[in-house]
C-alpha cells in the first residue's frame, strides 16, 4: 500500500490520564449508579449526564451538562462479559441502557443523544479487543454506504461513578421502530391478510440475554449436527400472537425448503421471489470484505415487512464486527485470503456449535446471486470500497481520537498485550492502524481476483438446465464450445490455466439469439487442465472446464 501522512500517536505509559477526565473533543457521558452494582439483568437505576456542546466545541465536566436523564443500565453481550479469556482489570465491560421517564416509574421514554434520532434503547460498545476502535465503526459506515440497514454510532468518553472508563462507541440498539428499523407495527389484532405479513425482525445468534420466541431450522448446516435457531426479536415474546409466529415461521421454512431443494439454475425458483436479492448481495460482500469470523452465523439479523410494502426477506441491520478485518486468531480470521461463507465446512476438528447457515453455500451456486455479487463488487470498488476511500475514513477518525486514545490506554494499558482473540498485537496506535490498513489492502486484492473467477451458468427462460458442452473433451488440437443465447450479443472468450492466469483472451464478435458453436484452436497450449469462459460485456455467461491432451 502507499503510506500516507498519518498523525503520529504516542502511547502514554504514565498514568497521568488514568483516573481523571476534565475536557474532551468527544461528548462525555457521566453515569452515577448511586452505590448500586451493575449486573447482567436486571437493569439498575442510574443518573446519566451528557456533556455535548456540538459544533466541534470542547466538552468540560465543569460545565453544565447538555441534559441529564434517568436510565436502567446493565451489562450486555455474551463472551465480552467474562474475564476468563481476557486480562482481569484491563478489559472494559459493554453496557446497554434504557432511558426512563424518572427515577420511580421505570417506564421507557425516547431522547435524542449526540445528534442521533430519539429512542429509548442504546448500547455502549466497549470495543474491548480492538485497539483501533475502528472495526465496528468502519463496518457500520460501509454498510450504510452499501445500502444495508445499520446502527448509527458516535464515540463518547465515559465516566462511571467518578472513575474514568475510556472511549466507548455509543450505538443504536437494533430494534423495530420509525427511528431505527422502519418496518410495520404488529399489534395483537394483526392476524390475517396483509396485516399479518409484517413486520418481523429475526436474529441468528446465541440465546443469551433477553429471551425471544423462536424455532429450529428443518435443515442441518455445515459439518455439525445442530440445526440453526431463529429468534424473533420483533414482535417481543410477550406480544407476538400464535398467528404471527406461525406466519413468519412458515415463511422462513418455505424459503429454506425452496433453497435446499430447488435447482438454482431454474429461472423461477420460489426462494428468489421470497428474498430481497440486493440486501443478500450487500450483506455477503460486507461479511467477506471484513472476513468476519462470526459472520452469517452469529449477530445476524434479517427482517420482513408487510407484503404491501415489498414483503421479502431482507438481510440486516448489520451488527457486531469487532472480530473482523483481521482481528481473530481462529478460523483464519487473520488471513486476507479465503472465503468466510464456507470456512467452517473446511475446518478440521470438532465442528463449531454455531454453523454458517446452508443458505450461503446454496446461493453461491445460483447464477443470479453470483452474477449480482460480481456486478455489485465491481461497482462498489469504484466508489465506497476503494482502499483510498476506506483509508481516508480511517485516518480522519483516528485523528479525532488522538487524545481520547491516549487517555483510554493510560487507563487500560493494553498495547503490547494480547486480548482474546487478537492475532496481531501492536505496540502503539500506529502499529495497529498500519497493520489493519495493510490487511484491508491485501483482502481487497484477494477478493478482486476471487470474485472475478466466480462463475455460474446463466439462467435461461425455461425450467431445464441449459444445454452446454465442450467437445471433444479432452481435446488435442481443436475444441468446440456449444451453448444457447437468449439475445443478440457481443461475446468475448477468456481461457485460464489452473493458477488463474489468463492465457488467451479474444473477442468473438456479434452473435444472434439461438444455438452457437465456437471452434477454438488449442494447439499452442501445453497439455493440462484449463477453464474457458464466455463473457457478455464483462458479465460471465458460461464456463467450460477442459483438458488439453498430449496428442
Amino acid at each position: 500500500m502507499t503510506f500516507r501522512l498519518i498523525i503520529l500517536f504516542f502511547f502514554v505509559q504514565a498514568q497521568v490520564f488514568a483516573q481523571s477526565l476534565s475536557i474532551s473533543n468527544l461528548p462525555i457521558l457521566q453515569i452515577n449508579t448511586q452505590g448500586a452494582t451493575i449486573v447482567d439483568e436486571p437493569k439498575i437505576l442510574a443518573k446519566f449526564s451528557l456533556y455535548d456542546r456540538k459544533d466541534g466545541q470542547l466538552n468540560q465536566l465543569i460545565d453544565k451538562p447538555a441534559f441529564s436523564f434517568w436510565a436502567g443500565i446493565e451489562y450486555r453481550g455474551s463472551s465480552s462479559q467474562g474475564d476468563w479469556y481476557f486480562l482481569p482489570g484491563l478489559v472494559k465491560k459493554p453496557y446497554g441502557f434504557e432511558i426512563w421517564t424518572d427515577s420511580l416509574a421505570m417506564q421507557s421514554t425516547k431522547l435524542s443523544l449526540v445528534q442521533l434520532p430519539a429512542e429509548s434503547d442504546w448500547v455502549l460498545n466497549a470495543s474491548y479487543n480492538d485497539r483501533t476502535f475502528l472495526r465496528d465503526v468502519l463496518a457500520q459506515h460501509l454498510s450504510g454506504l452499501m445500502g444495508l440497514k445499520n446502527s448509527k454510532i458516535r464515540y463518547v468518553e465515559v465516566v462511571l461513578n467518578d472513575a474514568y472508563q475510556g472511549i466507548y462507541i455509543l450505538m443504536e440498539k437494533i430494534k423495530q421502530g420509525g427511528n431505527r428499523l422502519d418496518i410495520a407495527d404488529l399489534t395483537s389484532i394483526d392476524n390475517a391478510g396483509d396485516d399479518v405479513t409484517g413486520g418481523y425482525l429475526v436474529k441468528i445468534d446465541k440465546t443469551t440475554g433477553a429471551t425471544s420466541r423462536g424455532w429450529n431450522s428443518a435443515y442441518i448446516s455445515g459439518k455439525g449436527s445442530n440445526k440453526g435457531y431463529f429468534q424473533i426479536e420483533y414482535p417481543k415474546k410477550e406480544n407476538i400472537t400464535s398467528q404471527q409466529f406461525n406466519y413468519i415461521k412458515n415463511y422462513v421454512d418455505s424459503f429454506e425448503k425452496s433453497l435446499q431443494e430447488e435447482n438454482p439454475l431454474k429461472v423461477s425458483t420460489t426462494y428468489r421471489s421470497m428474498m430481497d436479492m440486493p440486501s443478500f448481495v450487500n450483506y455477503f460482500i460486507l461479511n467477506e470484505l471484513s472476513r468476519n469470523v462470526d459472520g452469517y452465523r452469529l449477530s445476524t439479523y434479517f427482517y420482513k415487512d408487510k407484503d404491501s410494502k415489498g414483503g421479502k426477506l431482507t438481510m440486516g441491520p448489520a451488527w457486531d464486527y469487532n472480530l473482523s478485518f483481521g482481528n481473530a486468531d481462529y478460523y483464519d480470521g487473520y488471513l486476507p485470503q479465503g472465503w468466510v461463507y464456507n470456512k467452517l465446512e473446511l475446518t478440521e476438528g470438532t465442528p463449531d456449535y454455531f454453523q454458517t447457515p446452508f443458505w450461503w453455500g446454496k446461493l453461491m451456486k445460483d447464477s443470479v446471486f453470483v452474477n449480482s455479487v460480481k456486478r455489485r463488487w465491481s461497482s462498489l470498488r469504484k466508489t465506497s470500497l476503494s482502499p483510498q476511500t476506506i483509508f481516508k475514513f480511517m485516518d480522519s477518525t483516528t485523528v479525532a481520537l488522538k487524545e481520547p486514545m491516549q487517555r483510554n490506554f493510560g487507563r487500560f494499558p493494553l498495547y503490547g498485550k494480547k486480548v482474546w482473540p487478537n492475532y496481531f498485537v501492536g505496540q502503539n496506535a500506529n502499529d495497529e492502524l498500519f497493520w489493519m490498513q495493510n490487511w484491508i489492502s491485501a483482502r481487497i486484492n484477494w477478493l478482486d481476483a476471487a470474485i472475478a473467477k466466480l462463475d455460474a451458468t446463466i439462467v435461461l427462460g425455461q425450467e431445464e438446465e441449459p444445454a452446454i458442452r465442450a467437445f471433444p473433451n479432452p481435446a488435442g488440437q481443436m475444441i468446440n464450445l456449444e451453448f444457447p443465447l437468449q439475445e443478440e450479443v457481443n461475446l468475448r472468450l477468456e481461457l485460464f490455466d489452473l493458477l488463474g492466469r489468463v492465457v488467451l483472451s479474444r473477442p468473438l464478435g456479434h452473435h444472434n439469439k439461438g444455438p452457437v458453436i465456437i471452434p477454438l484452436d488449442i494447439s499452442p497450449l501445453v497439455p493440462g487442465r484449463y477453464v474457458i469462459t464466455i463473457l457478455k460485456d464483462n458479465e460471465l455467461l458460461y464456463r467450460f472446464p477442459i483438458m488439453k491432451s498430449l496428442d
